[in-house]
């Protein structure tokens, strides 16, 4: 979870929505939202798409907005599930499958090797790095991801 900060004082509201990174814009229902609660959604919008510049526009983000006493607002962004980012790095391939003497060619959904070990350093930077990969392996073979070497 990653933040921006801006004023503090007594919290008057918390909510949260689901927001595309770089894609926030002013119409509704976030504008309408922040409208209702004094703050000016042009600014929250702005602040939202620097803040999200490096992620890809795809990401869907869970974003939990404070809005304090005096109509400013910090706001807290959760990582997308690793799922979601694992799926998102996927490709096709045609891999040879050998059984029983019989070879065939068959399409699989796969994820490269190192892309997995990138999901390992980005979720659990504090694991052990084999402690981390059982996790994310775990999650994509869940996803029914092959992993490859590129």
């Amino acid at each position: 979870m990653v933040s921006f900060l801006e004023n503090s004082g007594p919290v008057s509201h918390i909510f949260d929505v689901f927001i595309r990174s770089q894609t926030a814009d002013m119409g509704p229902p976030l504008g309408t939202v922040l409208g209702n609660l004094g703050v000016n959604s042009s600014k929250f919008c702005k602040d939202f798409n620097e803040f999200t510049k490096e992620l890809p526009d795809h990401f869907l983000l869970k974003v939990r907005i404070l809005v304090f006493e005096n109509r400013s607002y910090s706001f807290f962004v959760f990582a997308p599930s690793s799922s979601f980012v694992l799926n998102s790095l996927k490709f096709q391939r045609n891999l040879i499958l050998s059984k029983d003497r019989q070879v065939k060619l068959k399409s699989f959904f796969c994820i490269d090797l190192g892309s997995l070990l990138k999901a390992v350093k980005f979720y659990f930077p504090e694991f052990d790095i084999k402690q981390g990969l059982s996790i994310i392996w775990s999650v994509a073979r869940s996803c029914s991801l092959v992993i490859v070497r590129k």
